[in-house]
C-alpha cells in the first residue's frame, strides 16, 4: 500500500512482523515532522542552481543540522552529506581540518568556494543564492524554528547510537527522498549511524524532477536507495536499513570472535 508518494508499510501494525517498538518508532518519526509543520515537505522558492556540489557535514540528531536539511528540501537542492555522529572519525576529521573544530552543521559550496558554519548563516546563504531571498514560514523566525527543531529531536526520541565505524565504499550511496518524509528519516539515521557519506537527492513535493523520477522508476515512492558500488536499487525503508546493516556494518575481527568464544566456553 502506498500514499502520498511513499510506502506506509511501517504503519501496517497488524502484520505479525511489525513489533510494537517499530510502530512507536515510526510514530515518533511522524511526530518529528509534525512539530516542524512539515518543513521540507514541499519545494517553495527555488532559484538559481549551484555551479558545483554542495557538501554538508551534519548529524541527524542535531536540531541545527535539521534546519539546514529542511532548507535544502525547500530549495530542491541536492548535497553530499558527510554524517558526523559521536565517535565517527573520518568525516569528523575532515570537518576539523576544514573548520578548526567539530561543530555541525558546516556547509561547503564547491561552486563558489564558500565555507560556512552556523545554521542561521548557512540558511541565509542558501536562500540568498539559490532561493530568491525568500525564506518559508517554517524557517523565517530562527528562534522559533530552533525551538521546534529541538522539540522535534526530543519527540523523535533518539540520539546518535554508538558509531559502527563502517568502511566507506569507493562511490557514495544515493538516497532519493526529502527531509520531512518519516520514512526517509529512518534511512538517514542508519546512514548516519554507519557514518556513510551519501548523495542526498531531494525530491520534495513540487520538485520538477519528480516527473523524471517516475519515468525512470515507474512510481512515486520514497525513499529509494541507489548503491553504485553493488548496483543495488531498492525501495522500502525497512529493506534499505537491513541492506545497509548487512552490507556496510563492520564485522567482528577473527580474534575478537575467538576471544568471545573462549569467554563463553569458560
Amino acid at each position: 500500500m502506498h500514499i502520498a508518494g511513499t510506502s506506509i508499510k511501517p504503519l501496517e501494525v497488524w502484520r505479525r512482523d511489525v513489533s510494537a517498538a517499530q510502530a512507536v518508532d515510526f510514530a515518533r518519526s511522524i511526530a518529528a515532522t509534525m512539530i516542524r509543520g512539515g518543513s521540507g515537505a514541499m519545494v517553495t522558492t527555488p532559484g538559481a542552481r549551484p555551479a558545483g556540489q554542495l557538501v554538508l557535514y551534519e548529524r541527524e540528531s542535531c536540531p541545527y543540522s535539521r534546519l539546514v536539511r529542511e532548507a535544502l528540501s525547500h530549495l530542491d537542492l541536492d548535497a553530499l552529506i558527510k554524517p558526523c555522529p559521536h565517535g565517527e572519525w573520518r568525516n569528523t576529521g575532515e570537518l576539523r581540518m576544514l573548520s578548526g573544530d567539530e561543530q555541525v552543521p558546516f556547509l561547503i559550496d564547491e561552486g563558489t568556494g564558500r565555507m560556512l558554519g552556523d545554521s542561521k548563516a548557512i540558511i541565509a546563504y542558501l536562500f540568498d543564492n539559490y532561493g530568491q531571498h525568500r525564506l518559508p514560514l517554517q524557517l523565517r523566525v530562527h528562534g522559533l524554528a530552533e525551538l521546534t527543531s529541538k522539540l522535534a529531536t526530543r519527540l523523535r526520541g533518539k540520539d546518535d547510537k554508538p558509531h559502527q565505524s563502517a568502511e566507506p565504499p569507493p562511490k557514495p550511496l544515493e538516497l532519493y527522498g526529502y527531509e520531512a518524509s518519516p520514512y526517509s528519516r529512518t534511512v538517514r539515521e542508519k546512514l548516519g549511524e554507519l557514518g556513510l557519506p551519501y548523495l542526498c537527492r531531494n525530491l520534495a513535493r513540487g520538485s520538477l524532477r519528480r516527473a523524471l523520477f517516475v519515468a525512470q522508476h515507474g512510481r512515486e515512492q520514497f525513499p529509494l536507495l541507489l548503491d553504485p558500488n553493488t548496483n543495488v536499487l531498492m525501495f522500502e525503508s525497512e529493506d534499505i536499513e537491513r541492506y545497509l546493516q548487512e552490507q556496510y556494518a563492520p564485522r567482528p575481527r577473527l580474534e575478537e570472535t575467538f576471544q568471545r568464544f573462549v569467554v563463553m566456553a569458560s
